[in-house]
């Protein structure tokens, strides 16, 4: 957590450009002597003058009491811009783990079932083909085929201009909307848990207890999704970390392709306008974020872990 924390504030403070000139314009550059520019720079908590070693201090300050600053591009605390973006930006990654799991494990134990015939080779195949497109190229890939030429879904935002839906059909909005980037981000991390699915359950597969169903007479549905696939979820779930980060970063393209109101997008133009608290925010935000849902999966493959383990 320290490591983070320090992170978030070096990072900022590498990035080229100043400050000063970001939030005046170049007049900026003429007009302030040094004195009104380290007082400029103070007040929007980005040290003016003031050495590294009480910046950094004067950071984890504001952090323990959950200041984290006030936006300059924006106008307003940072806390209040997280809390309206964050959300979007959790629902995003959500959903998009969720399809990434079910379209992998599922694709993976049923490839393995077919180890060597076609389905597994065609599978396979499309799996390391899709994994191999760069995640800008397939979201703006998904938007051209979908949203513009067959046109059966939104092209950007979380809900429609202007809209004024309530209720049920307000959130038929929100997952019309959602079904793009959730796909943009979904389908290559798919990919990876597909290989490392398919390489499990044809393992698995090779087990005691499996042999001992088929003699019990379990049905092809029930051997697949009662007993191999906790199996399979407990070594999948063990390596999540890798996959929720690289859905967090996914997301960037994502919410930028799509200008879906996340943190990603909020992040994109902090960097691009200089506004450091809100970068810094947004930034520990994210990693905030990619942390919990590595607790999460730990906690979730431990718990299949135990199952597995009472398994001949």
């Amino acid at each position: 957590m320290l490591a983070l924390v320090s992170l978030d504030f070096a990072l900022p403070l590498l990035m080229p450009g100043d400050p000063v000139t970001a939030i005046l314009g170049q007049d900026a550059l003429i007009e302030l002597d040094a004195a009104e520019r380290g007082a400029l720079l103070a007040r929007h908590g980005l040290g003016g003058g003031q050495p590294l070693w009480q910046m950094y201090l004067g950071h984890l300050a504001q952090l323990l009491r959950l200041d984290f600053g006030y936006s300059i591009r924006h106008g307003m605390p940072v806390k209040d811009l997280l809390a309206q973006h964050l959300p979007w930006t959790m629902l995003l990654v959500a959903c998009a783990l969720v399809l990434a799991l079910l379209l992998g494990v599922v694709l993976g134990i049923e490839a393995a079932f077919a180890q060597g015939r076609a389905p597994d080779r065609v599978l396979t195949a499309a799996t390391l083909a899709l994994d191999s497109i760069p995640p800008f190229a397939l979201a703006m890939g998904l938007v051209m085929l979908f949203a513009y030429g067959l046109q059966w879904l939104p092209s950007n935002g979380a809900m429609a201009p202007f809209s004024m839906q309530t209720g049920a059909a307000a959130w038929l909005e929100r997952a019309q909307h959602l079904v793009l980037p959730v796909c943009a981000m979904a389908l290559p991390a798919a990919a990876g848990v597909f290989l490392s699915a398919r390489a499990t359950a044809v393992s698995v597969r090779q087990r005691t207890f499996m042999d001992l169903a088929r003699a019990q007479g379990v049905g092809p549905f029930a051997l697949r999704y009662r007993h191999l696939a906790p199996n399979v979820l407990a070594v999948v779930l063990s390596r999540l970390g890798g996959v929720a980060a690289r859905l967090v970063s996914g997301a960037v393209y994502a919410e930028t392709v799509f200008a879906y109101p996340g943190i990603n997008l909020v992040l994109t133009d902090a960097i691009i306008k200089h506004d450091y608290p809100l970068v810094r925010g947004a930034l520990l935000a994210t990693g905030l974020l990619l942390f919990a849902m590595n607790l999460l999966a730990d906690a979730l493959a431990a718990r299949l872990a135990r199952r597995v383990q009472r398994v001949p």
